[in-house]
């Protein structure tokens, strides 16, 4: 009895590329959220945000101190969406999905972040901005 059999491999490779290139859109569209629903003063909290690898060490920090108020959100939104997806491009999503160690870690570090997300030496309500991202993309 003859048998019939075929390799899949490239049928597996295209299908990691697919995947890859679905996975960084939904990447570029939860940095695009966090920056949507951020404040923007002087721009530091926005430009403070990094995107990496589950468990990744460091990240952008920046401080309000010595910066202008009232900076134009858009301009400032920019600058923050080209440092996220650089930062996506940087993590090798291909080789990620390969591995089977597709986690990821949405940060910011900048000084003030935790006033940002909950007032907390505000005395007043923070803007949540994490606590929206998860609410959306959990």
């Amino acid at each position: 009895m003859a048998s019939i059999q075929a390799t899949m491999n490239a049928i597996k490779g295209q299908i990691e590329e697919q995947v890859a290139e679905e996975l960084e859109d939904r990447l570029q569209f939860v940095a695009n959220y966090a920056l949507f629903v951020s404040p923007v003063d002087t721009g530091a909290y926005i430009e403070s945000f990094s995107i990496g690898r589950a468990g990744f060490g460091g990240g952008r920090s920046k401080k309000s101190d010595n910066k202008p108020k009232g900076a134009n959100p858009d301009a400032i939104r920019e600058v923050g969406r080209q440092n996220l997806y650089q930062d996506i491009q940087g993590m090798n999503i291909k080789e990620m999905i390969a591995s089977g160690n597709v986690k990821f870690t949405l940060r910011n570090r900048a000084p003030h972040a935790r006033d940002v997300e909950n007032g907390e030496s505000w005395q007043k309500d923070g803007y949540h901005v994490f606590a929206k991202v998860r609410r959306k993309f959990g």
